[in-house]
């Protein structure tokens, strides 16, 4: 009786199944972390101590994650059709979130760009919640 040492024992969850899973879980946290923006800064307009850090803190996170995600879904989805537009959709991501982080600090420092902050940060949740759709119907089949 052979015995296979290149194949792992036990069963496997499909490679396709578990980069799925891996890209819905950076996804959601993409988004709730675009949704905790609003809520911050809903706070922070309310006048609510504490609210102006956090969301900082919370745009420096979405900032980092962002870029590191597109780089992610560069590296390990460059090969399915699927995953190249959503490593783009996560860059122009990545790009919006940098641009509304740079507009956000010049607000603070009251240059009267917050007519462009708010609907800016609304067209990132959008396109955060399209991302993570378009990582829940990922296609596995590799491209040729």
């Amino acid at each position: 009786m052979a015995v296979d040492l290149d194949r792992p024992a036990g069963p496997r969850a499909p490679r396709g199944a578990t980069l799925r899973s891996v890209w819905r879980t950076i996804t959601a946290f993409l988004v709730l972390a675009a949704f905790l923006e609003a809520v911050f800064a809903g706070a922070m307009l309310s006048g609510i101590d504490g609210a102006r850090a956090a969301h900082a803190l919370t745009a420096a996170v979405l900032v980092a994650a962002t870029l590191l995600a597109s780089v992610l879904a560069i590296l390990t989805l460059y090969r399915m059709p699927d995953g190249r537009r959503l490593g783009l959709m996560l860059m122009l991501l990545a790009a919006m979130v940098f641009a509304q982080a740079v507009i956000g600090a010049l607000t603070a420092k009251s240059v009267n760009l917050l007519w462009l902050h708010i609907p800016l940060g609304v067209a990132v949740f959008g396109l955060a919640v399209r991302i993570a759709t378009r990582a829940r119907d990922l296609n596995f089949e590799v491209a040729r």
